[in-house]
């Protein structure tokens, strides 16, 4: 019991920052490199850097960027261990100070709090208290990303309180993605977008959307030769798909909105809160894309897409297969070609990862 009344003062000491001294001195988060989609978590280092005095206690806020999270257990508690400058035991080895971590997914906030029950000092002045377990999202951007270091307090053995100031440490997004697609068996459709450009593998179709008829309420449907990059498609797959894909992002491409807008498609690459446009769902055992309730919000998540015509009334839309736009595009000479998309509109200045039709063949710029 005295334990517990113990623990819960040292843990209020720990967080409540009322009449903490400021100082010079320090949390650092290190720089790692997390692969976007990878579903691998790797860990950065939080370090104390001191010059005049050793800390018993530690509390800090760590805010992520968007598209980084923490490694998460089961119970939705981060990846928080301890290593470093935190003492051992000299009897059976174990460190001597607690560590917990909480994550406010609202916030994208990890509390980190360190004491030890009865306090203990670090080993050193300066050197590395614990490890943060971090993971990338698909859909994250690459190049470098702030962490913000906020409510930082550092507490001696003597229960003296220091306050550093609120500081940011760059981590590194990577190029190389994967991304998880699937399509159920029973539905057969469903809708992407991908930060990067690959090839369809087998049993699964991709097709944009162009042009429409609202008096047969019906998208037409052009199939693609393979994925662009940050481009929406509906998907369609006989018997179901599953699998994860792989590819390079560039990071040019990345399309700071949070979504990207092909045709009559948008795809989500961050998460949208929308209530207008058509979602795609399986009502009364019919797939289609179905108006949205003005009345009501609806979530689209990273990855996915939804139906933007601007101009349309109609309660739902059917699909239908336009028929082939372009079998062979041909100019006079080399000087004067013009280049085509694969739907046959005239494209006077071409985008990267995306596939265009010019004297008769395929490129992609």
């Amino acid at each position: 019991m005295k334990k517990a009344i113990y623990t819960l003062i040292m843990t209020l000491l720990v967080v409540m920052p009322a009449g903490a001294v400021s100082t010079s001195d320090k949390l650092v988060l290190s720089d790692v490199t997390l692969n976007p989609g990878d579903g691998t978590a790797k860990y950065a280092t939080l370090s104390v850097v001191s010059a005049v005095r050793k800390y018993a206690a530690f509390n800090v806020d760590i805010y992520l960027p968007e598209g980084v999270e923490p490694l998460l257990s089961s119970a939705g508690v981060p990846r928080v261990t301890k290593t470093g400058i935190l003492p051992k035991d000299d009897f059976d080895e174990e460190y001597l100070h607690t560590l917990s971590a909480t994550y406010s997914k609202e916030d994208n906030k990890i509390n980190v709090i360190c004491y030890a029950s009865p306090t203990a000092d670090f080993t050193s002045m300066q050197g590395v208290l614990c490890r943060v377990y971090l993971t990338a999202s698909t859909y994250a951007k690459p190049g470098k990303a702030s962490v913000e270091l906020k409510k930082q307090n550092l507490t001696t053995a003597d229960e003296t309180k220091y306050e550093p100031a609120d500081a940011s440490y760059d981590i590194t997004i990577g190029t190389s993605a994967k991304a998880d697609l699937s399509v159920s068996s029973a539905n057969k459709w469903s809708t992407c977008i991908l930060p990067f450009a690959t090839e369809l593998p087998a049993g699964l179709k991709a097709y944009t959307c162009n042009s429409k008829n609202d008096d047969e309420k019906v998208f037409y449907l052009t199939e693609a030769t393979q994925i662009d990059a940050y481009t929406p498609y509906i998907l369609y797959s006989e018997s179901g798909y599953t699998g994860t894909l792989t590819g390079e992002v560039d990071a040019s491409l990345y399309p700071e909105a949070g979504y990207a807008t092909s045709g009559y498609l948008t795809g989500a690459v961050k998460s949208q809160t929308i209530n207008k446009g058509y979602i795609l769902q399986k009502l009364n055992g019919v797939v289609k894309f179905y108006k949205a309730d003005a009345e009501k919000t609806y979530n689209i998540p990273a990855g996915k897409c939804w139906a933007t015509p601007t101009d349309a009334e109609q309660d739902s839309y059917d699909f239908k297969f336009a028929p082939t736009a372009v079998k062979n595009v041909k100019a006079a000479n080399a000087e004067d070609a013009r280049c085509y998309d694969i739907t046959g509109r005239n494209i006077t200045e071409p985008r990267k990862g995306h596939i265009y039709i010019q004297n008769g063949k395929k490129f992609t710029k």
